[in-house]
């Protein structure tokens, strides 16, 4: 009888164990990332008859990922940026060639200091190289990363080229940074006539989401 009660004891002490542990790995397998959310504001073009034109607006054909699409009788985009870039998709509405010169682009970030653009075509090695400028014809569409040329640098761990984030992930910092904004600014040349626009973003929110971790050293 007492050899009986003592293995009914070990039993339920071994369960609750495993119950701990369950929670315990459960628990461990997510971790909590910090989440911008950036809305594109408004959008200024340098010549003066502008044309028509709509103020940005949600874009809201994608359920988890906030957009933002804007257009003009020359271009229609949508937007979506982050501290890892801003990613463009783009539409020649023209019936004329446009050519983006990104050496001449530039990325004014929330202390109002600029940096060069790298588009996701040019390789990170070759970021302060002369860069080739994108050709979209009429009626053709660009799909496009832009990230800061000066947030790439070489590892000298790795030896090889690291993006470091445009804006904190540490959510103590990141918080901080709620109502700044950022800039992009593109010159466009079309049949010849120069065009800047001037992509104007506004962090609205910083939050925390749970993720899960990969398998590699529980990160």
């Amino acid at each position: 009888m007492r050899r009986l009660i003592t293995i009914l004891i070990s039993a339920i002490i071994l369960l609750g164990l495993a119950a701990c542990a369950t929670t315990t790995s459960d628990t461990a397998a997510t971790k909590l990332v910090t989440k911008y959310d950036i809305a594109l504001a408004t959008v200024n073009r340098s010549d003066a008859s502008m044309g028509r034109v709509k103020a940005p607006v949600a874009d809201t054909t994608l359920v988890n990922k906030l957009r933002y699409r804007y257009e003009d009788e020359l271009i229609r985009t949508i937007w979506s940026a982050s501290e890892n870039g801003f990613e463009l998709t783009m539409y020649n509405a023209s019936d004329k060639t446009i050519t983006i010169d990104w050496d001449k682009g530039l990325y004014l970030d929330y202390d109002n200091i600029g940096h060069r653009l790298l588009p996701s075509k040019t390789k990170d090695a070759d970021k302060d190289k002369v860069q080739v400028p994108s050709v979209v014809p009429a009626r053709g569409n660009l799909v496009e990363t832009i990230y800061s040329a000066d947030h790439v640098s070489l590892s000298s761990v790795m030896g090889l080229y690291v993006r470091n984030p445009l804006l904190p992930t540490d959510y103590a910092s990141a918080v901080r940074y709620q109502g700044k904004e950022l800039k992009l600014t593109l010159p466009f040349s079309i049949d010849g006539t120069q065009v800047t626009y001037d992509f104007l973003f506004k962090i609205t929110n910083v939050r925390q989401i749970a993720v899960k971790k990969s398998s590699f050293f529980g990160l």
